[in-house]
């Protein structure tokens, strides 16, 4: 009786190891995918078009608030590169929050990110907020965002 309960115990022990190691592993993994985040916002910040493209897989794709279409690492750094010339040159980027991180797999996560912008030179003195849904992927110990959309909240919504 004795060695059943110890062999009992250890299989519960075992269990809950297993279990707390894998809720640590899921908090690494999110925590990671949240410095990708601000990663991202400090490459915004310096306007660094590579910067920003690096938070991308290699063949990632992205749909801006307009619904423009950008399909590969170099699209989305050329299309970066271009705003960031031009009327996103003094722009300031922010993250409010970042609303969830759903690991689906080891490998793969969907994030909803709200953010805002001030200093978009078509649009002088406004403040947009956004919600951004991204997925990511986690290749050699790296997250990075395979495919992403950005949507305009309404003033009803921020």
């Amino acid at each position: 009786m004795i060695k059943k309960i110890s062999t009992t115990a250890l299989l519960i022990m075992a269990v809950v190891v297993c279990t707390r190691a894998q809720q640590l592993d899921s908090a690494t993994e999110i925590k990671a995918i949240k410095q990708l985040v601000t990663n991202y916002e400090e490459a915004w910040n310096r306007h660094d078009s590579k910067g920003l493209a690096s938070q991308y897989t290699e063949n990632a794709t992205w749909v801006n608030w307009f619904g423009a279409y950008y399909k590969g690492r170099a699209d989305i750094e050329k299309h970066y590169a271009t705003v960031h010339n031009s009327y996103f040159k003094s722009s300031r980027y922010y993250t409010r929050a970042v609303e969830d991180v759903m690991l689906i797999k080891p490998d793969v996560a969907i994030a909803h990110v709200r953010t805002g912008l001030t200093g978009d030179e078509r649009y002088p003195g406004q403040t947009f907020e956004f919600r951004r849904t991204i997925l990511l992927t986690r290749n050699d110990g790296q997250w990075r965002i395979l495919a992403g959309q950005n949507a305009k909240l309404v003033d009803s919504l921020k």
